[in-house]
């Protein structure tokens, strides 16, 4: 009867997931750094898109958070007001 409301929990499973997105959020981490490092250096959006190989669609939103934040860039805020975004659009 204690037990029969008990699910299961998968340590493993929990383990991989959350190694998973920390990955993810490293990457994106250092993709926001080197956004702004290219920002400092006056480099347009689509440059910067570009040198870094990756599509307009994906550096446009870091681009733009950046972008209120000058001169004063914080590549940990800018991840966390990205993360929203990213769950709501992989819910859909």
């Amino acid at each position: 009867m204690m037990f029969d409301t008990f699910e299961s929990y998968d340590v493993q499973e929990t383990r991989r997931i959350s190694r998973e997105e920390g990955r993810i959020e490293g990457e994106q981490l250092y993709l926001i750094k080197q956004i702004i490092k290219r920002i400092i250096k006056n480099s347009p959006v689509s440059q910067i898109a570009t040198d870094l190989m990756e599509p307009l669609d994906t550096i446009q939103p870091i681009y733009d958070l950046a972008m209120k934040q000058a001169p004063d860039f914080d590549a940990e805020k800018i991840l966390a007001q990205l993360i929203p975004k990213t769950t709501e659009s992989l819910s859909k």
